[in-house]
């Protein structure tokens, strides 16, 4: 997309150019949790999201259990927690949400089936006749 718009840039300057909007005190009801990379399988943060709205809430400069945690005990409210598989993250909301529903991702949902039908084909591959 920068190359057609003629503003040759990376990912890590193009996050540098966003302007934060203020943080809410309170989670909203849908909270969306995810991972991400500021440099390339170098340094990791979390993004938080507004499932319902798609809105990002808050840039978190990790992803460990701690900083997750901390973050949902500051802003409560979460009733619905969307994260993937990273055990972490489970962690987090069960320690400082734990009233909230956690559910997968849709990307992950398709990601989970996959790894089992893999796990299994793999177990069961001297039953299989090709």
């Amino acid at each position: 997309m920068c190359r057609v718009l003629a503003a040759p840039t990376g990912r890590a300057r193009l996050l540098d150019l966003l302007h934060a909007s203020p943080v809410p005190d309170r989670s909203p009801r849908g909270l969306g949790v995810d991972d991400f990379t500021f440099r390339r399988s170098w340094t990791y943060g979390a993004i938080v999201l507004d499932v319902e709205t798609p809105t990002v809430i808050d840039v978190l400069p990790d992803r460990t259990t701690e900083t997750l945690a901390a973050w949902l005990r500051t802003h409560p409210g979460a009733e619905i927690v969307c994260r993937d598989r990273d055990s972490g993250y489970g962690r987090a909301v069960r320690e400082a949400a734990p009233s909230a529903v956690e559910v997968a991702g849709r990307w992950h949902l398709p990601q989970n089936l996959a790894a089992a039908v893999e796990k299994t084909c793999h177990h069961h591959c001297s039953c299989l006749t090709l």
